[in-house]
C-alpha cells in the first residue's frame, strides 16, 4: 500500500510539472517593428496628471463613475473581456470568426501587430511607473482575486486599451465596411479597464495616441504591408465561401 501511494504522488508530481510546462508555453506573433521603428512613447506622451493636474479630478471622476457600473450589464462585460483573447473579442465586430487555427494570416497580421503595441506600450509603463487606481486608492478592483499581481504592474498607458485599438484599427484595414462596428468596440474594450479599477481614464485615452503612432509606423512597413495582402486574400476567400 505505501509503494502505491509513493508512485501515486510520483505521478501526480509530473502531471502537475507537465500541465504547468503546457501552460507557460504562450506563442505570440512576432512583431512587425524593430526596436528603432518602433514608437518611443517616452519621448512623446505627456507625463501621467498627479493630483493637482485638472485632468487627475477628470480620472477620478471616472475611477467613481466605474466603480458604479461593476454590478451592472456594462460592468459583466468589463470583467469578461478582461482575460479574453483578442480574436475573441472583437471577432463579432469584424464580422468573421478570428482564430489561429481558422484565419492564419488575419491573426498573424492582427496578432503582430497588437504585439508592437504592446511592446511600445511596456516602455513606456516602465518608464512612468505610475500604479495602478485600485492600488492608489487601496481599494479591490473588479477581480479582488487577482490584485496581488495586477499591483504589480502600471498604470499609464493602458497595454490593454493599446493593443485594443491597434489590433481594431488593423482589421479594420482587412474589412473596412466593419471599420465602426471595430472601433465601437475597440472603445468598449478601452473603457471597460476603467470599470475595472485597473485604469484612469487618461490611460486609456494616451494609449490611443500611443496606437495611433504605431499604426502610422506599421503601414509604413514592408512586412506588414506584405502580410495584410495575404490577410486580405484570406478574407476574400472566407466570405465568399461563407
Amino acid at each position: 500500500m505505501k509503494q502505491l501511494r509513493y508512485w501515486l504522488l510520483i505521478a501526480c508530481a509530473v502531471i502537475t510539472v507537465v500541465m504547468a510546462q503546457a501552460q507557460a508555453v504562450i506563442v505570440f506573433p512576432d512583431p512587425y517593428l524593430t526596436e528603432e521603428e518602433r514608437p518611443d512613447g517616452r519621448l512623446f506622451l505627456p507625463a501621467p496628471p498627479d493630483w493637482t493636474d485638472m485632468v487627475f479630478a477628470n480620472d477620478i471622476y471616472f475611477y467613481q463613475w466605474g466603480k458604479q457600473q461593476r454590478q451592472t450589464p456594462q460592468g459583466d462585460k468589463a470583467k469578461q473581456d478582461d482575460p479574453l483573447e483578442l480574436f475573441e473579442a472583437f471577432s463579432e465586430a469584424f464580422g468573421l470568426v478570428i482564430s489561429p487555427e481558422r484565419t492564419p494570416e488575419i491573426d498573424r497580421l492582427a496578432g503582430g501587430a497588437a504585439r508592437d503595441a504592446h511592446l511600445a506600450n511596456k516602455v513606456a509603463k516602465d518608464y512612468f511607473k505610475r500604479p495602478r487606481p485600485f492600488v492608489y486608492f487601496h481599494e479591490p478592483s473588479i477581480s479582488p482575486e487577482r490584485d496581488e499581481e495586477q499591483s504589480k504592474g502600471y498604470s499609464y498607458p493602458s497595454g490593454h486599451a493599446s493593443r485594443g485599438w491597434v489590433y481594431a484599427m488593423t482589421l479594420a484595414l482587412v474589412n473596412p465596411d466593419s471599420t465602426y462596428a471595430l472601433l465601437n468596440r475597440a472603445q468598449e474594450y478601452a473603457i471597460g479597464r476603467v470599470i475595472c479599477g485597473h485604469h484612469y481614464k487618461s490611460d486609456i485615452d494616451t494609449s490611443l495616441m500611443l496606437a495611433a503612432t504605431i499604426m502610422g509606423a506599421l503601414n509604413g512597413n514592408e512586412r506588414f504591408k506584405q502580410q495584410l495582402a495575404r490577410a486580405r486574400k484570406e478574407y476574400a476567400r472566407l466570405k465568399k465561401n461563407q
